[in-house]
């Protein structure tokens, strides 16, 4: 397999992310409950987007958010000075720096450019996270589930899908970097 630099794995990530988004949108539809809160995220209202939900969950000390328009992981604020966190503007398609401790507001708040590397290591606890729920999703829905909710991105127009889920998920996995202590 050809090793890939920080930005080619960055531009991957970034269309896993678009096509993942479309993913989460339909597993809070899923016919037993929406799935996001099954797996422990609590539901808010977005604080940007007037009439949409935000998903949150601890994570890796920090916080994990979903919007329709944004997904993130910020630090705490006991270990923002050490750490940086990420955000993905659905709009952008960017997955770039978060150096605050709330977290990024859909439609006002982009995050900073930075080098691919940076920005690379910045997305790993949200990855984690991302493997983690993945996980959860082929375990609890089963793998029939998510691939009806990959297919159904089919019927939209101008809709070119990443990889198919067992394929999107091993490129996680294999992309994840380990956890530093």
């Amino acid at each position: 397999m050809k090793t890939l630099t920080d930005y080619q794995r960055l531009r991957q990530a970034e269309k896993g992310l678009t096509q993942q988004m479309f993913l989460w949108g339909h597993d809070v539809r899923h016919a037993q409950g929406n799935a996001l809160q099954r797996f422990g995220m609590s539901r808010e209202a977005s604080s940007g987007l007037q009439g949409t939900s935000c998903y949150r969950m601890e994570w890796e000390n920090g916080v994990i958010q979903l919007h329709g328009a944004v997904a993130s992981w910020h630090p705490h604020a006991t270990n923002a000075e050490t750490t940086t966190g990420c955000v993905y503007g659905r709009a952008q398609k960017r997955i770039r720096l978060w150096k605050h401790t709330r977290p990024p507001v859909p439609g006002d708040d982009q995050g900073e450019h930075a080098r691919s590397e940076e920005c690379w290591s910045a997305f790993q606890p949200f990855l984690r996270w991302l493997i983690a729920y993945e996980t959860w999703v082929l375990a609890e829905l089963g793998a029939e589930w998510r691939h009806s909710t990959w297919r159904a991105q089919f019927a939209l127009v101008k809709k070119s899908p990443w990889l198919a889920p067992p394929e999107a998920l091993a490129w996680w996995r294999e992309h994840e970097r380990e956890k530093v202590a």
